[in-house]
């Protein structure tokens, strides 16, 4: 059987775990689920096209901050990108191409987008997953600067993003090391097709979702509840026979899961239909 993610060779790089996957390249690929004739060397040329612009205003050996400020004023004031707060939940906010043609985006998109264009100068920035946000970070200890690419680029310190997270929860937070911490690839693209995940299923999408999920039971083949979801959602497409494997590893890894016995003769009913159309 052909592989699922067969035009996503970056994608297989980041399930076999290859330490050098190009995030940039993998969130391309997932935006060409959606727009299947995305030409990935015409957006890389835009991103190339905005590092070389922040290049010619960077001395050599610029320091970090004078890099991110001029990666700031090219995004931000220059080209006006900025973050999609009255309709954050608009799907096309979630897919790179469209973060580049409508200059708008949420934090993890703009983040993808900010960060490749500081590796292209030499910056290598980390993502940091933080609950109800997502930021950029360089730099170790005290010399942390954190990143906020949907609000403009701001530069940060520890108390500033604890500032930040209490404002969009509505309390104060106090932020672990861990929730700190640089974190890989594998986790910024859980985090981005999550984010797609819950806009296609609350809007009841279930086509649009298929490939979403395809790759966050991939890229997750651990987490039993990502392949019942994806059984569960390849039964509503009338998908029976991708509609087995999923939910019988989520039963064999929780048989005493809350919904197991809702998903056992759901799976038994796959079984039937496919073995009708064999």
């Amino acid at each position: 059987m052909r592989s699922p993610f067969a035009e996503s060779p970056e994608f297989q790089r980041l399930l076999r775990r290859e330490s050098r996957s190009d995030l940039v390249r993998i969130a391309l690929e997932i935006a060409r689920d959606a727009y299947p004739d995305l030409d990935l060397d015409q957006y890389l040329g835009k991103i190339a096209a905005l590092a070389d612009r922040v290049r010619d205003r960077c001395a050599a050996g610029a320091k970090p901050r004078t890099v991110l400020g001029q990666i700031n004023w090219v995004l931000f004031v220059e080209e006006g990108f900025q973050g999609n707060a009255e309709d954050y939940y608009d799907p096309r906010n979630s897919y790179l191409n469209q973060v580049i043609d409508r200059k708008t985006g949420i934090p993890i998109t703009l983040s993808v987008l900010y960060a490749t264009i500081a590796a292209r100068l030499g910056l290598a920035l980390a993502g940091v997953n933080l609950p109800a946000h997502f930021m950029l970070r360089v730099g170790t200890g005290n010399a942390t600067i954190f990143i906020d690419p949907f609000h403009g680029g701001a530069l940060l310190d520890r108390e500033g993003c604890e500032r930040r997270i209490s404002q969009l929860v509505g309390q104060p937070v106090t932020l672990s090391e861990l929730q700190l911490a640089p974190c890989g690839h594998d986790l910024v693209v859980a985090r981005l097709l999550r984010n797609l995940k819950t806009i296609y299923l609350e809007h009841h999408d279930y086509p649009a979702a298929l490939p979403v999920l395809r790759r966050l039971a991939a890229l997750n083949p651990g987490d039993p509840h990502e392949q019942r979801d994806l059984g569960m959602l390849c039964l509503q497409l009338d998908r029976p026979a991708e509609a087995i494997e999923p939910p019988q590893s989520y039963l064999d890894a929780l048989p005493q899961a809350q919904d197991a016995d809702a998903v056992r003769p759901l799976l038994r009913a796959a079984r039937r239909e496919t073995a009708l159309r064999n």
